[in-house]
């Protein structure tokens, strides 16, 4: 089976792109973290509202990632699929600070990384307009640029230390972002 990660922040459009490859097609599958996390959270009692999981404990935090990660293993062990497109993060905010997302240990699971960007400004009025459950760092205008910046810089020490092919998509026409990745997967 062959993975494609597809990271950058909330917001710019991983899911829906992830969607929009999949209509029509059963060798594709999707995977997204942010989704089990959330999951296996409100299963577990520990998270009621999406707003619980800026304060989540380090120890909470961990295991769930966990049990994400276990979920993730069986749908690779599975192989259902010819294509497992992944939703993840190259960073996230833990307790009001950004950390790496992901170990080396996974980045072996990945056999295409994509960096799915949108500018600023259009990802904040995205964000702003959207009608989804969000956390109040990926709200802030602020919070946005600074998370950017730090996914960016965690994306190129990936690509550096495992001399990965990083592909970098800007999601503004979302059709134009289809055939890019489509011709890279």
């Amino acid at each position: 089976m062959k993975t494609v990660f597809l990271g950058w922040i909330h917001g710019v459009g991983k899911s829906t792109i992830i969607q929009w490859l999949m209509q029509g097609k059963d060798n594709i599958g999707h995977f997204s973290f942010w989704e089990n996390v959330r999951d296996l959270g409100r299963k577990s009692g520990t998270v009621q509202d999406i707003q619980d999981f800026s304060g989540l404990s380090p120890e909470i935090r961990s295991s769930l990632m966990q049990q994400a990660k276990e979920r993730f293993r069986k749908v690779l062990a599975s192989q259902l699929y010819e294509t497992l497109l992944v939703d993840n993060h190259f960073s996230v905010y833990e307790n009001k600070h950004l950390v790496k997302a992901i170990d080396d240990e996974e980045l072996a699971l990945y056999d295409t990384l994509i960096l799915v960007e949108v500018p600023i400004d259009i990802l904040h009025e995205r964000i702003s307009q959207d009608k989804k459950e969000r956390t109040r760092e990926s709200c802030d205008r602020e919070k946005i640029v600074q998370h950017s910046r730090y996914e960016r810089s965690i994306a190129e020490e990936v690509k550096k230390k495992w001399k990965r092919e990083l592909i970098e998509v800007e999601n503004i026409n979302l059709e134009r972002t289809i055939e890019k990745i489509q011709e890279k997967i």
